[in-house]
């Protein structure tokens, strides 16, 4: 097994209690660095894409990248559209090779998300690629998509299943919480709410913005089962860190292989910390 949707692991993952952990790759050195880990610790693992990473690179080049390097891992790699929000972008990566995508039309409100996120959810299914919907609005700044703290929504557990069954999604975005972005200490989350909404469900459910959280709460969060949890800030922190700490270091270095080896090393070790902490590790 290589390169698989994400339906097939998450699935799994509820069902055995621990969490696949999904990491934001900006270019080919973070992408490597996320599926070496994700080989050294034999963990399944998703690698997401933002609509900018998409829109910058192409939809040829990323999966292409994705399904080599999986291959070479041996391990189940899946790679999802974080937060689509353009319909033309979904369909394109539908097209061109995701195995999953994300539709993200919790700005809408709830009727008009099942709409938006049904039309998703057919168009995909036809080409065997998972979705991921998101319901309640989680709150901070990921790319595009900004949500003030005034703005966010949690997400009540009823309504979660109601609107999985009504769309068909195989995995659900909730919020509880979280937010996207650094938190500078600063974090409450309903782990009453989240409880609540895992009693009800029997689908995949993923918690977003789990960059910055506190290890005790990171880890409160990986015991309640959710199948999938979002790590994006911390690797493009990490990934531009290390350029400037080694180039800091190294000033007279202009050998660029060096500088990249050392920095996808580096995300690499914190993608593993991760997935330790997620307990996927000998999962694959």
């Amino acid at each position: 097994m290589s390169y698989v949707s994400t339906k097939e692991i998450l699935i799994r993952a509820r069902k055995e209690k621990f969490v696949v952990g999904a990491f934001n790759a900006v270019d080919y050195t973070t992408i490597a660095a996320i599926v070496k880990a994700a080989k050294e610790k034999r963990s399944p693992v998703i690698v997401q894409t933002s609509q900018k990473i998409v829109q910058y690179f192409g939809y040829k080049i990323l999966p292409e990248m994705i399904k080599s390097l999986a291959q070479d891992a041996d391990v189940p790699v899946a790679m999802i559209l974080d937060h689509g929000t353009n319909l033309g972008v979904i369909e394109n990566c539908i097209k061109y090779g995701w195995s999953s995508v994300m539709i993200d039309a919790s700005s809408y409100p709830f009727e008009k998300n099942i709409e938006i996120t049904k039309k998703v959810v057919e168009m995909a299914h036809k080409r065997g690629v998972s979705v991921e919907g998101e319901i309640g609005r989680i709150g901070g700044k990921e790319e595009h998509v900004i949500v003030e703290e005034n703005s966010t929504l949690l997400t009540d557990p009823e309504k979660a299943v109601e609107f999985q069954r009504k769309t068909g999604v195989d995995s659900l975005a909730v919020a509880i919480g979280t937010k996207h972005g650094l938190y500078g200490g600063n974090c409450e989350l309903d782990f009453n709410r989240l409880g609540r909404i895992m009693e009800l469900s029997d689908f995949p459910i993923v918690i977003h913005g789990c960059s910055d959280l506190p290890i005790e709460d990171t880890r409160r969060l990986v015991s309640y089962g959710p199948s999938k949890m979002n790590i994006s800030t911390e690797i493009k922190h990490k990934y531009l860190d290390s350029y400037k700490s080694y180039i800091g270091e190294n000033p007279d270095e202009y050998e660029p292989v060096k500088t990249i080896r050392f920095v996808e090393n580096e995300v690499k070790k914190l993608v593993e910390k991760f997935i330790d902490i997620f307990k996927s590790s000998n999962k694959a």
